[in-house]
């Protein structure tokens, strides 16, 4: 087997030979990432006894505890534009996307310490891996969703075809920002913690459970929140809504697009130093 070394001189004196590398670990992860997703899908699994259920559970949980906290008027939410259970359902469903989408890079690379310094897989295997990952977690959730949408009346609408547009969206939020701190996660464990820490806070900032104020202090979490336009916007298609994007909604799309850029980049030019420290 042909030995792959990892030097710790900079691969930006070099730019086309980092440029080439990128690309030839791109082309031929996606049949790897297909296979690992596989392994961990059986061997998860298999091991599990409600199996697929503890993807079901979180989400139908949290949608209860809310709708029966909201009808005994112990929380009282305001006006939402879908009957309430329905909006705390795809809410939670997306914001979950986006969750497993932030942590897949970290989850992934730890989980497969021991392989990245000894193996010749790309790491853009283990990476792509993750995003499978989330896309099958996310069509398992839509098994529940969708029984429920043609319980509350949504009837199949043109949006609806724009709907995997504003879940590609929150999966590439997610992962841009998960890869950007995949470096830092991998040698300090403070990360992943801070994660945990920082999604929880994140969540009651999010038009997941309630809509946000359109005024007041607190109207600029709709500008300040990058997940606020995607997660409305998204939410929106999957239930027939308008087909404009929430103002933002592009914006957000694009600065991802550069996070995901300058994440990957930075990811290989850190490759050498976590091999050596892992």
């Amino acid at each position: 087997m042909k030995e792959v070394v990892y030097s710790a001189d900079s691969q930006l004196h070099s730019p086309g030979s980092f440029a080439a590398g990128i690309g030839a670990d791109a082309r031929v992860s996606p049949p790897v990432a297909w296979q690992l997703f596989l392994r961990r899908l059986q061997s998860e699994h298999r091991r599990s006894l409600l199996g697929y259920l503890w993807l079901l559970l979180p989400p139908l949980a949290t949608t209860g505890a809310w709708v029966a906290l909201n009808a005994a008027r112990v929380l009282t939410v305001g006006r939402t534009d879908l009957p309430y259970p329905l909006y705390v359902l795809t809410g939670t469903v997306l914001w979950q996307l986006f969750v497993d989408a932030l942590n897949a890079p970290l989850q992934r690379l730890t989980a497969s310490r021991a392989i990245l310094t000894k193996s010749r897989i790309p790491h853009e295997a283990f990476l792509l891996a993750g995003v499978l990952d989330v896309l099958f977690n996310f069509a398992v959730r839509l098994l529940v969703l969708v029984p429920v949408l043609a319980w509350f009346g949504v009837r199949p609408a043109a949006s609806m075809l724009l709907a995997p547009l504003g879940v590609g969206a929150l999966l590439l939020l997610g992962f841009a920002l998960g890869l950007l701190l995949a470096p830092v996660g991998l040698l300090y464990p403070d990360v992943p913690r801070g994660l945990t820490l920082a999604t929880g806070i994140w969540f009651f900032l999010t038009p997941v459970l309630y809509p946000l104020p359109v005024t007041g202090g607190a109207s600029v979490l709709r500008v300040a929140n990058p997940v606020s336009p995607l997660l409305t916007t998204a939410r929106g298609w999957l239930t027939g809504g308008a087909a404009a994007p929430a103002p933002g909604f592009v914006a957000v799309v694009a600065a991802s697009l550069a996070a995901l850029a300058v994440g990957w980049s930075c990811y290989r030019l850190a490759r050498p130093h976590l091999v050596s420290r892992l």
